[in-house]
């Protein structure tokens, strides 16, 4: 095959290949799709309703009675789900989170050496059982804005048997 043949078969090529493309683009220019589609069906909204609406009610939890069954060793097991974060010994080096040696019955901003969230602040008090029931099961929902990333623990009986094993650490 000589060059002739090969610059032939080139602008072949080329033609097609710009042929292609003008008529793409006339297509285009004549013919506009309607872009815009409706859905199958609409369905209309009168008024808002709010999540909070929509959940059910939380039944009161009766922490009194979950912690006369409370037990110490179940609590220390559970509470091992905390030893990321946590230390539980008298002279225990604070984490991410405080040591809780002490915690309980205790001022909720206990531990002078470390850096509390202003929301931690702002709650104030103390901890009493039924605080640390709400915090231990659901942190951000008991005190909004907390540095605690934990979600908390799911059963009930579990949060009182770590309860009742954080009553032990004085």
């Amino acid at each position: 095959m000589d060059g002739l043949e090969f610059n032939k078969i080139a602008a072949t090529v080329l033609i097609a290949g710009i042929t292609v493309m003008v008529v793409s683009n006339i297509a285009d220019i004549l013919y506009h799709p309607d872009r815009m589609f409706k859905r199958g069906y609409h369905v209309e909204v009168e008024g808002s309703v709010s999540t909070t609406q929509l959940s059910a009610p939380e039944a009161p939890v009766d922490v009194a009675a979950l912690m006369a069954k409370a037990d110490i060793s179940r609590g220390k097991e559970a509470a091992k789900r905390c030893t990321m974060c946590h230390t539980f010994t008298p002279d225990g080096k604070n984490k991410v989170g405080p040591n809780l040696w002490g915690v309980a019955g205790a001022k909720k901003t206990y531990k002078s050496d470390y850096s509390y969230s202003k929301a931690m602040q702002d709650k104030g008090g103390t901890w009493t059982r039924d605080d640390l029931f709400k915090f231990i099961n659901t942190p951000k929902k008991f005190v909004p804005g907390t540095k605690m990333s934990f979600a908390g623990y799911a059963d009930p009986q579990e949060v009182a048997d770590v309860i009742k094993y954080l009553e032990t650490l004085k």
